[in-house]
């Protein structure tokens, strides 16, 4: 499942490095054309607002598979080996429970906003908002292999 995960993080990986070019691309030309040719671009902002979220979602996801997110550990570190592999694995029990919340309640959302359509480039907003769901699916997968790895004791907590 470890590799499985790790093929799927690099896919994400990939997908929001092309995303952060579209959108640095994107606010590139709004800018030359409402400075240089005096004339905007109406979709531009609402494109690259939508990818910024797409990306936070996704960048998130990124951040759990990588243990990347900012923990205080000047209390655990005080605390024996077998406390400090339990309150590791009831923080990633934490953030799993959150993650479920998260893809609960993005689907049920989804429903809400799917005839709703954004101002500019009239898409549904559905497909901002599905971010929601989709980096909490991803956040949650890579959660449980985290507590997995805990449990059976291939994370070193030691440190």
């Amino acid at each position: 499942m470890k590799k499985l995960l790790d093929g799927v993080n690099r896919a994400v990986e990939y997908v929001v490095s092309i995303m952060l070019l579209v959108m640095v691309i994107v606010v590139f030309l709004q800018v030359i054309f409402r400075f240089v040719l005096h004339s905007s671009l109406p979709w531009s902002e609402e494109l690259s607002r939508y990818i910024l979220v797409w990306i936070s979602f996704l960048g998130a996801s990124i951040g759990v598979r990588r243990g990347a997110h900012i923990g205080v550990e000047a209390v655990t570190n005080l605390l024996p080996y077998g406390l400090k592999k339990g309150v590791s694995f009831l923080a990633t029990l934490c953030a799993t429970v959150f993650f479920v919340l998260m893809v609960v309640y993005g689907y049920k959302i989804l429903p809400i906003v799917r005839g709703q359509l954004s101002p500019a480039m009239e898409i549904s907003m559905a497909i901002p908002y599905s971010s929601v769901l989709v980096g909490g699916a991803l956040m949650f997968l890579y959660s449980i292999d985290e507590a997995i790895t805990i449990v059976i004791g291939r994370k070193d907590v030691s440190q």
